[in-house]
């Protein structure tokens, strides 16, 4: 019922850019990874750069994005750094984002956007395969426009991952709150198809063999 809902509120809210990274809005940290961004009004770059695994402490990550949208003139550079709040073990995972977004109005008049966001995230599943559900929110202001705008998200989406490649599906709607303006109904979704590198195969365990066995003295 509820992701009927969800779904409901998506088609009827105006398409808007992603305010905030979505590689980073993730229960568990993933692996690091390029990925392809494609929505019904643009497309992206963007990566996810993984700590690497310290004992005894929880996953740590950072990730940008640069989302072009051609029919409204419009460049975002985001980023985002993501820190796992669950210990990493089990189905249910959680992580905090916290990160900075910048807008570039290159078509018609010029403006210039720049704000902070973050966001929470929880997640149910495994490294191959998760759902997703989180929250977003953020705060803008324009050289030319002004501001405060106040964006918040509620995100519903899932992934997997096959080999080196992964395929993620973010679907997010919710309010824009602006001084002097009605709160205005916001919706995007957005596919990453997202490549992990060269996946390394574990040796077969078992006996040592005579041409992997250590010369005698």
């Amino acid at each position: 019922m509820r992701a009927l809902v969800f779904t409901t509120t998506l088609l009827l809210a105006p398409v808007a850019a992603a305010e905030a990274p979505v590689l980073t809005a993730r229960g568990r940290v993933d692996d690091s990874h390029l990925s392809l961004l494609a929505g019904p009004r643009g497309v992206g770059l963007g990566f996810l750069l993984a700590s690497p695994p310290v004992p005894g402490s929880r996953p740590v990550a950072f990730g940008g994005e640069l989302f072009v949208l051609p029919a409204t003139g419009v460049l975002e550079l985001r980023g985002a750094g993501q820190w796992q709040l669950s210990s990493g073990e089990g189905l249910v995972q959680a992580s905090a984002q916290l990160g900075l977004t910048t807008y570039g109005v290159v078509r018609g008049p010029a403006d210039l956007g720049l704000g902070p966001h973050a966001g929470l995230t929880a997640s149910l599943g495994g490294p191959r395969l998760e759902a997703l559900l989180g929250a977003q929110a953020g705060l803008e202001a324009f050289l030319r426009t002004g501001g405060p705008r106040l964006p918040v998200r509620v995100l519903l989406g899932g992934r997997g991952r096959l080999g080196p490649w992964g395929l993620a599906l973010t679907a997010r709607a919710g309010l824009d709150f602006e001084r002097g303006l009605s709160a205005t109904w916001r919706g995007d979704v957005l596919l990453a198809l997202s490549w992990y590198g060269r996946v390394s195969e574990a040796p077969p365990e078992g006996p040592p063999t005579a041409a992997s066995a250590p010369p005698r003295p």
